[in-house]
């Protein structure tokens, strides 16, 4: 293997350094050997023009691409000698490319494997679920409800025109929300690959339907991911990546599946290097799903099917159809006879308790804030951590006076106590891992709620510090609860 200097031991970081850390390399390299500082010499220039040069090349995704392809060239063995005691290769380095297909445009043999890894039959791979249709089906059967409603009414009164106007409008709306679900539905079950990402030895690749998008694991940089939670539930897991310097963005779940993709993808960017650095070109070919792609080995012979798009033009037209046949039968009903609603006696009285009456100040005697902040003088308690919390508030049109509360097995208390006005959110930065909850009065109704506990964790892994991030959404719903727990006045 040919002893090289690249541009990563010029910054002297790891060759899978992020860009975060080829930056702070970067600079403190310049504040040691910038000119100023010493002297203006010949060799502190000279030093300085090679950092210039390494950064600017590790700093742009495309040429660091190049680079990185450069390294994998120069470090294969290429003699005389050697060639002649291997098998001949069909693949010249740089190795595998990222790439888009239609899945019918692989030849036979590539079928067959990508049928495999999305249908998690090859375990060498962690796959984890994007998409799913049990929602499709949900709003198909809720939808059809309109059509049942409409034959109910047709069989009631006779309608005014104002509402045969809006049951046209409305059978319109519902006619293309049902055909685009069951769109989505055909094409789900007749489609040969389902929505997946998968990690296999060279590639993450991205299945949706018949679509196949990949990229090569080198070329995965800047991952980050945010964990969802919604009134203290985990909901999904926002994932992003730079893959071939673009940005992507996917939604996974469970919580744990982040951590085994982050865990696959090294253990895979490890097994490469090493089958680069020993010039073990079985390893590449063997797991090379696309192999025949980059070869032009394809079928252009693509399966005809169905078209999704007369769903959208059969359906409304039947959607329709069932509302002109039930307007006919209509026309022979009788119109609803007009009456009038009684009115209430003059000398009745309110029943139950007395209305609510919403506090002018905070119960400490502070004014309330004018946006989104803690309310003064109340103690800001744990404060020494990393993680944050985020109230969103924006669904509502109520303002809430909220609590962040640290539980423990012996009491609780509240840490931090803040107001969010309506339709607005509020962070709460530095806080202490442990075990919390959401506790708030709706500024509106007086009502009292509290979220289900949820913990807040600092870990330390191989490049810094881990920490939860989590946003919870306040919702409402009928008689002006919270969709939480409600509480007491002692509890909250």
């Amino acid at each position: 293997m040919k002893n090289i200097r690249t541009h990563y031991d010029n910054l002297k970081v790891a060759r899978n350094a992020p860009p975060e850390v080829i930056r702070a390399a970067y600079k403190t390299l310049s504040l040691k050997h910038h000119p100023d500082r010493n002297g203006n010499s010949e060799e502190s220039q000279r030093v300085m023009k090679i950092i210039n040069e390494s950064y600017s090349v590790l700093s742009d995704p495309e040429a660091r691409r190049r680079h990185d392809a450069w390294i994998i060239e120069q470090e294969s063995p290429e003699t005389s000698e050697s060639k002649s005691q291997r098998p001949q290769r069909e693949i010249e380095f740089p190795p595998p490319v990222s790439g888009e297909i239609n899945f019918y445009d692989l030849d036979e043999e590539t079928r067959k494997r990508i049928k495999d890894r999305a249908s998690g039959l090859n375990k060498n791979q962690i796959r984890i679920k994007l998409n799913g249709v049990f929602w499709n089906y949900i709003w198909c059967l809720a939808l059809s409800g309109w059509f049942y409603y409409i034959y109910t009414s047709a069989a009631d009164y006779r309608w005014e025109d104002e509402t045969t106007y809006w049951h046209t409008g409305l059978t319109a709306v519902v006619g293309f929300l049902l055909a685009r679900n069951i769109s989505w539905l055909y094409s789900w079950h007749s489609k040969p690959l389902k929505s997946w990402l998968v990690i296999t030895p060279l590639y993450l690749i991205k299945f949706h339907l018949d679509k196949i998008s990949y990229w090569p694991i080198w070329t995965i940089s800047d991952i980050k991911a945010t964990h969802n939670y919604r009134n203290g539930s985990y909901q999904d897991t926002a994932l992003s990546l730079t893959l071939d310097g673009k940005q992507q963005t996917f939604s996974i779940s469970p919580e744990s599946a982040y951590q085994q993709l982050l865990n696959k993808l090294q253990e895979y960017d490890t097994k490469f290097r090493a089958a680069v650095n020993t010039n073990d070109l079985a390893y590449i070919v063997n797991n090379d799903e696309f192999l025949s792609v980059r070869e032009q080995r394809t079928n252009r012979n693509k399966k005809k099917s169905f078209s999704p798009i007369a769903i959208y033009i059969f359906l409304p037209l039947i959607s329709f159809g069932f509302l002109w046949v039930n307007y006919q039968l209509n026309l022979d009903r009788p119109f609803k006879p007009a009456y009038s609603k009684s009115k209430t006696p003059y000398n009745s009285k309110p029943q139950g308790k007395p209305s609510y009456v919403r506090p002018t100040t905070a119960p400490n005697g502070v004014s309330w804030p004018s946006a989104a902040s803690y309310v003064a003088n109340y103690p800001k308690l744990n404060t020494d951590g990393l993680s944050s919390v985020t109230v969103d508030n924006t669904q509502n049109d109520s303002d809430v006076f909220v609590k962040l509360v640290s539980i423990s097995a012996s009491e609780s208390h509240p840490v931090r106590v803040f107001f969010i006005p309506a339709f607005s959110k509020f962070k709460i930065n530095s806080i202490n891992p442990g075990l919390y909850d959401i506790r708030y009065r709706d500024l509106t109704t007086g009502g009292l709620a509290r979220s289900e506990s949820f913990t807040l964790e600092e870990v330390s892994t191989y490049d810094g510090t881990r920490y939860s991030d989590i946003t919870m959404t306040l919702y409402k719903v009928r008689n002006g609860n919270m969709q939480t727990f409600g509480i007491s006045e002692d509890e909250f």
